[in-house]
């Protein structure tokens, strides 16, 4: 109960920090390990977060959290980017891969199938279009997604 309350918490503080920047919280991971609390923030741009944005970030957010004083034992804190292999969850962020080759995990089976592999052309507030190889467009309802990854193509 209390991780849940503390996740929260430190997403409502955060959250405000990271868009008045231009940043979005894509996750928060709060762990506790051997008496103390490692918390990691992965945060990204619609241009991409670097390596001196995750510093400056850093540091705001830990005078942010040492501030309000939500964390009560001592923390570990990481800001980083979600990487590559970031899992894809919203309607957002598929919209953000239109033209790109998405592997879609779901929460139960569509057409006797839970993974489907596609390029996506359509994203709407309640559906996700992908044109499925040889070009067969495939409507999944969000809410049936698990989360997506993006695939590498090489041209």
């Amino acid at each position: 109960m209390y991780r849940e309350m503390l996740h929260q918490s430190v997403a409502d503080l955060i959250e405000p920090l990271l868009q008045t920047q231009g940043f979005e919280l894509v996750e928060l991971q709060l762990q506790q390990r051997k008496g103390q609390w490692l918390v990691r923030v992965f945060a990204d741009a619609e241009g991409g977060i670097s390596l001196a944005d995750c510093r400056k970030l850093s540091l705001e957010i830990g005078q942010v959290l040492d501030a309000e004083d939500l964390v009560a034992a001592s923390y570990v804190l990481e800001v980083s980017s979600p990487g590559l292999d970031r899992p894809l969850r919203t309607a957002r962020d598929f919209q953000r891969q239109r033209q790109r080759m998405v592997t879609v995990f779901l929460h139960s089976p569509l057409m006797g199938k839970t993974t489907y592999t596609g390029r996506v052309a359509v994203v709407t507030e309640g559906d996700l279009i992908l044109h499925v190889p040889p070009d067969t467009p495939l409507t999944i309802p969000l809410p049936q997604i698990d989360h997506g990854v993006v695939e590498l193509e090489f041209k």
